[in-house]
């Protein structure tokens, strides 16, 4: 049948486009990373990139949901580049070298902040770190085997102190304190080097060629 002036046309169904997604996780990445996590708010995230507060809500239900789905990004970014230098030849040093990558700490520092408002957040970052933890404690327990060390402390009090230490390095060079900086980059330096240099030839010896703390 032809359609009239008075057929009643069908509404064309709005389609969910991943690349607003994106944009939006990104411009609320972006965000975070230039004026901390209070600046996220879903008027600001959508006039950034040039959309209406409204389609936060029609792509993520609620704001909080769009920052649980960046949380989980960035999570999910940080396990792949975890897994890439924990398989290297020399998976302490690269460890410690993502780890000390400043604008990937001051972005993980703002969701920790968040995570102190927000208790899913918070239990994501938690389950999250629980997966992290073990990806370095077992990495480290099986290059150190792999090269001979027999270290004081378990992988998994190594990864938490690793961890600790480059986050805190971090923190004081943000704030301008660099007091006593350049004396634990040494001492890393001289375990890293004492473990790369170790041949594993003192396994069948009960190993212990190099001692970790």
């Amino acid at each position: 049948m032809a359609e009239t002036e008075n057929t009643p046309r069908k509404k064309k169904r709005f389609v969910e486009r991943p690349d607003v997604r994106t944009t939006l996780l990104d411009a609320a990445e972006a965000l975070i990373r230039e004026e901390g996590y209070a600046s996220a708010t879903a008027r600001a995230i959508a006039s950034k990139v040039g959309l209406k507060h409204q389609v936060v809500f029609y792509y993520f239900g609620t704001q909080e949901e769009l920052l649980l789905a960046l949380v989980r990004r960035s999570g999910a970014q940080h396990r792949e580049a975890l897994k890439a230098v924990l398989a290297s030849d020399d998976p302490l040093r690269g460890l410690w070298g993502l780890l000390r990558d400043p604008h990937a700490t001051k972005f993980h520092l703002e969701l920790l902040a968040l995570a102190n408002h927000n208790d899913m957040i918070r239990q994501e970052l938690a389950d999250a770190g629980v997966v992290v933890r073990a990806l370095e404690a077992e990495a480290i327990a099986r290059h150190l085997q792999i090269k001979g060390v027999a270290p004081r402390i378990s992988a998994r009090l190594l990864s938490i102190l690793t961890n600790a230490l480059a986050r805190l390095l971090i923190q004081e060079a943000n704030m301008g304190l660099h007091d006593g900086h350049d004396e634990v980059e040494a001492l890393v330096e001289a375990i890293l080097a004492d473990v790369a240099e170790a041949d594993g030839s003192s396994r069948n010896e009960g190993g212990g060629q190099v001692s970790l703390l």
